[in-house]
């Protein structure tokens, strides 16, 4: 606690010293003087509590001192007592009174009296100052309470009754505040019988002392509703409730969530779109394919087989040019996941050359690649992903260089925090990039320039995707080019040496050549007759007896009065598709047989809705034909 400032202001020193020494204590900080002039500094200077004042002294007594006190504003709080040897007649003791003392202590001074009326006196001091700084905090209080922009109330929790509401209610609901003292508050609400204030007077949740904070509708100006945010806080038997105008940002949310909804209803339209894209053109595109491996399986002549080739080639572009656009439209949703694996970048530069010679041959452009020896044999990557990027960007090299050569490199550049870092780049001696046309190389849906786009063709998706897989590396695609001089598209990726070996690929085998399945019996429900025609072909060829549908209805028929040991079915059919049988199946017919689903989409919504209605297994189109052997002889060894 502070000590309390006490003046003893006396015209002769030896009374000083004597009342010093009756007064000295850890508690007390005393300032003393003989002059009435240096008294009137000390205090000004000092926040003085209690004065011990001779009366009679030169200049200026003790009554005069005690008067100029009392009439400033910044002392008359000062406690006096008067000190005197004079008579203790009524005229002195009421003139003392008057001038703004509150007692009298005669001399000769008892020790014991003295104290025991300074300890009164820091006391009612003490107790005068905490009153003023509580009055000074109550004004304070009232004045924001007044001036708040916000609805202060004061309410009886059992009854809702408004006690005190300050200004601002007129300006927000347009009442005024006499009004409504003594009704409810209750009655001002939109719906009383759903309202929050009203759950948390029930329930009496304030009485945990905690501040509650609501929101409630409560009638405005002209009883249009309007939405305030309720601050509740519960003391001395009494709520206490702040009422902020949040009518705005109501408006704002309600207008975000239309907005989320307008952006949902367009994400599930565009999930739609590409699902159905992806299902028509697949699905045909399942058939050229099947039939393009039905021919190859036949005798054929040099011609033919080329056009076999080309035929294959040019679905196979197709079908890359529809991956590219799920493969965009999946980064953005933030649904595209990037694997590591062992790779062994050498043998994947090598497989990209080898798959694009004959494009170069067909131009007589030198194709080649060039790896650094100190890149490490076997590094940790998703390198299914940079495979599709290192083909995108040679793909493009050779489309647009006419003469000249096209080179892969990868080069080392260095060692850090346990990664190397590799550096890939295609460079080409083609047509060049203009420094006006670089800034739309990497623009989605479109190519540097119209005159590239008309000339060489392309949908300009090549580089897209391109430069979103990087990114989803960890990497940055660049590009810098000088037009009619080539060109050079390169990025850097950290990776970490990985120790086991890759898995070598098994060379696609015809599937005439593919083992046999005795004894087997599969329901096939699909609707596309050619796809159909493809699927029964395959099966019989491996000896499996295949009873063929056209939809889910229609399987089920087949299922009530036969058995199978696997049950292929396409997602999409008429009548009743693929889920719904799927469903059906499970739990009506309680038939616990595989079912492999055919699809003609790839979105990662069907795959899950697949497994969720009860499927075993999936497969996309196109497939190979060895694709779906591997998939019948898993789902039958996985019975026995």
């Amino acid at each position: 606690m502070d000590k309390t400032k006490i003046l003893l202001l006396d015209d002769r020193e030896e009374n000083l010293i004597s009342l010093k020494a009756i007064l000295s204590r850890d508690d007390i900080d005393i300032y003393e003087t003989t002059s009435p002039n240096e008294a009137l500094r000390i205090v000004w200077e000092n926040e003085i509590a209690v004065a011990l004042v001779d009366v009679q002294m030169p200049g200026m007594d003790g009554f005069e001192f005690a008067e100029t006190l009392a009439s400033n504003p910044k002392t008359k709080e000062i406690l006096i007592v008067f000190v005197t040897a004079i008579s203790k007649e009524t005229t002195y003791a009421v003139r003392g009174l008057k001038s703004g003392a509150i007692d009298y202590l005669y001399k000769p001074l008892d020790p014991y009296i003295t104290n025991a009326k300074v300890d009164a006196l820091i006391r009612l001091s003490r107790s005068q100052k905490e009153i003023r700084e509580k009055n000074k905090l109550l004004e304070n209080y009232a004045t924001i309470v007044t001036n708040s922009p916000d609805i202060i109330v004061m309410v009886e929790p059992e009854t809702a009754r408004i006690l005190s509401i300050n200004p601002s209610v007129e300006t927000i609901l347009g009442l005024a505040p006499q009004s409504l003292e003594d009704t409810s508050m209750l009655d001002l609400l939109v719906d009383s019988s759903n309202s929050k204030l009203k759950e948390v007077l029930i329930d009496r949740s304030y009485m945990e002392g905690q501040t509650i904070v609501i929101e409630d509708r409560f009638y405005g100006r002209l009883r249009q509703p309007l939405w305030l945010e309720l601050r509740i806080m519960y003391k001395n038997r009494l709520l206490f409730i702040n009422l902020h105008n949040i009518e705005k940002r109501k408006a704002y949310e309600k207008q975000l969530l239309e907005a989320q909804s307008v952006a949902e209803k367009a994400r599930k339209m565009k999930e739609t779109f590409l699902a159905n894209m992806s299902h028509e053109i697949r699905t045909p595109l399942n058939g050229i394919l099947g039939i393009a491996n039905l021919l190859e399986a036949t005798e054929l002549d040099l011609s033919q087989r080329n056009l076999l080739e080309m035929l294959t080639h040019s679905s196979g572009s197709l079908l890359n040019i529809l991956n590219d656009i799920l493969d965009i439209s999946k980064i953005e949703e933030g649904k595209f996941s990037i694997v590591p694996k062992t790779t062994d970048l050498r043998l994947l530069g090598k497989g990209i050359i080898d798959l694009m010679k004959f494009k170069s041959d067909e131009k007589d452009i030198e194709l080649s690649l060039f790896v650094d020896e100190r890149i490490p044999e076997f590094v940790s990557v998703d390198g299914m992903r940079l495979n599709q990027i290192l083909l995108n960007l040679i793909g493009n090299a050779l489309k647009f260089t006419d003469s000249g050569l096209v080179k892969l490199k990868m080069e080392y550049q260095g060692f850090n925090d346990g990664l190397h870092q590799i550096r890939f780049s295609v460079v080409d001696t083609g047509i060049g990039i203009s420094k006006e046309d670089m800034q739309n190389v990497f623009s989605e849906y479109g190519q540097a320039s119209e005159h590239t786009s008309h000339h060489y063709g392309g949908t300009g998706l090549g580089l897209t995707i391109s430069k979103k897989l990087v990114q989803l590396m960890k990497g940055e695609l660049q590009a810098k080019s000088e037009l009619n001089f080539g060109s050079e598209f390169y990025f850097t990726m950290d990776m970490a040496a990985a120790n086991e070996k890759v898995s070598e690929k098994t060379a696609l085998v015809s599937y005439t050549a593919l083992p046999t399945f005795s004894g087997i019996r599969i329901l096939v429900a699909e609707d596309n007759r050619i796809n159909a025609l493809l699927i029964k072909k395959y099966l019989t060829t491996w000896l499996i007896e295949t009873i063929m549908v056209e939809n889910g209805q229609e399987a089920i028929e087949v299922l009530e009065d036969d058995e199978f040991d696997l049950i292929i079915m396409d997602t999409r059919m008429p009548v009743m598709n693929g889920f719904e049988s799927a469903r059906y199946i499970r739990k009506t017919l309680k038939i616990d047989t595989p079912i492999l689903s055919l699809s003609a989409t790839v979105l990662a919504e069907e795959v899950e809705e697949a497994y969720e209605s009860g499927m075993n297994d999936t497969l996309s189109k196109p497939f190979q034909p060895a694709k779906l052997h591997e998939k019948i002889d898993s789902m039958l060894n996985s019975l026995y």
